[in-house]
């Protein structure tokens, strides 16, 4: 299924990226994280070699990454990755020495021992404004003086497939003098758009009904390993291809009566504010979700939501699925943690808000793939579309 082409996952969690490039042709020849969570993830689901390990000691020595991947001193073609943007001064200064910095200045020495052909970074939409835009100045200043041309693109996961307006910043750079452009969108929200425009946008957003509908049966404290209903859209029989069971990670939280007339009270698509005054809550976020459209942005706290039918939050399976995750893909580790912990402790539902929706990484992995073997990305993924 590989093209030749070679990949390293950097921050991998539980593996959207990894996953995402290897179904763009790419062998993953090793990923690392630190979190332990994240290591019974992928390792239970990705058969690539991954180390648990801190990016502070691979940036002073790369040999354990190299070792693991058994790749030695060959090049690699492409390191993926999210270093987080933290340790920036509120004056917008970034200074590479600074402990908080650490993670954007460690994922830079890692490429730079690496010297992969080309780079892809992901991060989230508010890294742009972050302390006077000094995350991607840094980013951008560092990955040129490696040799990388690089530019920022603003993509959304809902035009790639993906049942949810994710909007996030990929970062993508190239040791030569390869063009950057952005991956071609397959959907589009708007359906005058989906007649005038680019050939390669043949199909409209993916709503949540079309991506969890088949998962709807559980109420408020009930769980299942059992499918109770067949696939209702053409999403849903992408996401259960090559997996008749068991259903994983459907487990839905037992909320108390309250909580659940506070959940029946909202129509779809409203959020906290609509609340009457006695069902208020000290919550910042709560949405509930639209049917009719795709999701909004899949977040660490699955409290944010609330199930279009079902008087309940999400399960871990259905914001899976919102991230596009096969039904394959099991999580692993606690399913949720309160407070402080989950930071440390990376419950499932932290893993899927963290990851990179697969669809999304796949169609980004297709792009550079074509630039990378010299073919106009844009040609190939409109001769892709018509060969399927």
């Amino acid at each position: 299924m590989t093209s030749g082409l070679t990949c390293v996952d950097l921050f991998c969690g539980a593996g959207g990226f990894s996953l995402g490039f290897f179904n763009a042709g790419f062998d993953i020849v090793a990923a690392t994280d630190y979190q332990e969570s994240a290591r019974r993830t992928y390792t239970h689901n990705i058969d690539s070699p991954f180390l648990q390990a801190d990016i502070a000691d691979l940036a002073g020595d790369i040999g354990p990454l190299r070792d693991r991947g058994n790749f030695g001193d060959e090049i690699v073609d492409v390191v993926v990755g999210g270093p987080p943007c933290k340790g920036f001064s509120t004056a917008g200064v970034y200074n590479p020495e600074d402990p908080r910095s650490s993670l954007l200045h460690h994922y830079i020495r890692v490429v730079k021992h690496l010297q992969p052909r080309a780079i892809v970074v992901e991060n989230v939409p508010g890294a742009k404004g972050l302390k006077n835009g000094a995350y991607v100045d840094a980013l951008l200043k560092n990955a040129r003086e490696l040799g990388y041309k690089t530019r920022m693109l603003e993509l959304n996961a809902a035009d790639y497939g993906v049942p949810q307006l994710r909007n996030r910043l990929i970062f993508v750079g190239y040791r030569d003098d390869s063009p950057v452009s952005p991956p071609v969108p397959t959907h589009t929200g708007d359906a005058r758009q989906k007649r005038l425009g680019e050939a390669s946008i043949n199909k409209e957003h993916v709503t949540v009904a079309e991506a969890i509908s088949d998962l709807s049966f559980l109420s408020s404290g009930e769980e299942s390993s059992d499918y109770e209903l067949p696939p209702q859209s053409e999403y849903q029989e992408q996401m259960r291809r090559y997996h008749d069971g068991p259903l994983f990670n459907h487990k839905a939280t037992d909320h108390s009566d309250t909580v659940q007339e506070r959940f029946r009270t909202l129509e779809e698509g409203e959020g906290i504010d609509d609340l009457p005054p006695r069902l208020q809550t000290n919550k910042h976020s709560m949405r509930k979700y639209d049917r009719t459209e795709p999701a909004h942005t899949v977040t660490t706290l699955p409290e944010d939501f609330v199930h279009y039918e079902q008087p309940r939050i999400p399960t871990v399976r259905e914001l899976a699925r919102l991230q596009s995750f096969p039904d394959w893909f099991e999580f692993k580790g606690p399913r949720t943690t309160g407070g402080s912990r989950r930071i440390d402790s990376l419950p499932q539902y932290s893993q899927v808000g963290n990851a990179v929706p697969p669809l999304m990484a796949e169609a980004i992995g297709r792009h550079v793939k074509a630039t990378l073997t010299g073919q106009d990305p844009k040609a190939a993924a409109e001769a892709r579309l018509n060969r399927s």
